[in-house]
């Protein structure tokens, strides 16, 4: 079972799939959202998506400090930092041309990997 992390303990991945209430997209964006106890701590926070993203995705297309308001930016991505919020965008997709379509589920193609993953989880696998 995968333990219970804190705001400050949330890590980018943590943060893009489990930060949201729903899943809309606003503005072209799916954002997920991360309120921390503080300003001070969601400063830190900021910086440590930052880096992480920027190991992900390399060097931000825009980085701007202004105001109080921190904001990095990807071609796909953008980690905002305002008060003691930070909010992550990712770009929606648009799975929806596809997704959908009964001839990419045909045969069920994830079968193979559920049974995989029976097959760990029955010999005791992580």
């Amino acid at each position: 079972m995968a333990e219970r992390r804190r705001p400050e303990d949330a890590t980018l991945i943590d943060v893009l799939t489990d930060g949201f209430e729903k899943n809309e997209v606003l503005y072209g964006f799916h954002w997920r959202a991360l309120p921390l106890t503080d300003e001070v701590a969601a400063v830190r926070k900021f910086a440590a998506l930052a880096e992480e993203a920027s190991r992900w995705k390399g060097q931000p297309l825009r980085n701007e400090e202004q105001r109080g308001r921190r904001l990095l930016a990807w071609s796909d991505l953008e980690i905002r930092q305002a008060g003691r919020g930070v909010m992550l965008r990712v770009k929606a997709p648009r799975f929806d041309d596809w997704w959908h379509e009964a001839s990419s589920w045909a045969g069920d193609p994830m079968k193979q990997i559920h049974e995989w993953l029976d097959d760990e989880a029955a010999q005791g696998a992580r």
